[in-house]
């Protein structure tokens, strides 16, 4: 009798995500971004389409979605908290109370979602695929792509 692979056994769990589903400003820093309408609307402000496609793929799947659709332009979610463009030009001078403020609220949360999604289902004895649904612009800083 042929040996079993242990790895082909084991469950298998997909991690749905979509990190720039939206283009949102919470009301509470809607200043900030007086004269910015135009600009939230492009590939800087959020991953057009990946919103509907990643529900889309959720359903298909028959998997939860951890999607954001506040602005990257606040906070970026794929980005460290340490790392340099993390926040946009139009939150970066902002105070630092204020900045760790935007990480709390809107950077660590749905970071934690997923990374508690991902503990759960190795927990289980799944062997995880994390996915996160982006969208693409074909060019990008003037060049491209």
């Amino acid at each position: 009798m042929p040996r079993r692979n242990a790895a082909a056994a084991r469950s298998f769990a997909v991690v749905l995500s979509c990190e720039h589903g939206g283009n949102r400003v919470p009301a509470a820093y809607a200043q900030l971004f007086r004269g910015a309408a135009g600009l939230l609307e492009t590939h800087r402000g959020y991953d057009r389409g990946s919103l509907a496609f990643a529900r889309g793929l959720a359903r298909r799947l028959r998997t939860p979605l951890f999607a954001a659709t506040t602005t990257r332009m606040l906070v970026d979610l794929n980005r460290t908290p340490g790392h340099p463009r993390v926040f946009s030009r139009y939150v970066r001078k902002l105070p630092e109370a204020d900045l760790a403020e935007l990480m709390r609220r809107f950077h660590t949360p749905p970071r934690l979602r997923v990374e508690r999604a991902v503990e759960a289902a190795v927990a289980k004895g799944a062997c995880v695929l994390p996915l996160a649904v982006h969208s693409f612009t074909p060019v990008l800083f003037g060049k491209q792509r």
